[in-house]
């Protein structure tokens, strides 16, 4: 389901209008002042590598049901994106990790669900565990970097050759 759209003012439940706040159009509150900042969600993306594979996760729930991707999830209040993003390889994948190295930040948007989100992605060790499928997961298993999905095969490029190398 789609983020809900703010339609009332949270501080006064006035109706909110659409204008130029800070350089932006923003949802506002002409009678109050409050203005709708619009902020990306916080997300973790685990790149975990064993013995020269990677551990995929085939999504069980929206978005992106039914694709492969490495395990992710949001930052949760109280943690750091590190700390997140070994909790979800757990969870997910049922392995433990060491980071071994921060790949990228970047904006991913997501229509299905979501909205705006800032993933922080790391390079992870795979230290121990056998893989198996989280709640929200419907298959754990390795890949070897030729047998990566096309789009996984795009977006994992600057980690590949690393990957090959550590073989």
């Amino acid at each position: 389901m789609p983020l809900k759209r703010y339609r009332f003012c949270p501080e006064c439940a006035l109706p909110l209008a659409e204008g130029m706040v800070d350089g932006r159009v923003r949802l506002h509150c002409p009678s109050c002042g409050f203005v709708r900042y619009e902020n990306p969600l916080p997300v973790v993306v685990a790149v975990a590598v064993d013995n020269g594979r990677f551990l995929l996760i085939k999504r069980g729930i929206p978005p992106k049901k039914g694709y492969w991707g490495c395990p992710s999830g949001f930052v949760e209040s109280g943690e750091t994106p590190e700390e997140a993003c070994l909790r979800e390889l757990w969870e997910e994948a049922g392995v433990v990790g060491e980071i071994a190295r921060l790949i990228r930040v970047s904006r991913l948007e997501d229509k299905e669900m979501y909205g705006d989100m800032l993933a922080v992605s790391y390079l992870v060790r795979i230290t121990g565990g056998t893989p198996r499928a989280g709640d929200e997961v419907d298959e754990v298993r390795y890949h070897a970097p030729g047998e990566l999905p096309r789009y996984l095969a795009v977006s994992l490029r600057d980690v590949m050759q690393e990957v090959v190398e550590s073989l």
